[in-house]
């Protein structure tokens, strides 16, 4: 499986995910992969 980092995140960004995360009950590192799937399938839902 591939690995992926991403620098300089901005930390209001950074917050937002890990909020996101909770509310959906994942990891931010979950969380991240699921929304980065279903940009690529083109079915990303705007939160």
């Amino acid at each position: 499986m591939a690995s992926l980092t991403i620098r300089r995140l901005d930390e209001a960004l950074k917050r937002r995910l890990r909020l996101r995360a909770a509310r959906h009950g994942r990891s931010v590192e979950d969380e991240v992969r699921t929304i980065l799937r279903e940009a690529a399938q083109g079915g990303a839902e705007p939160d």
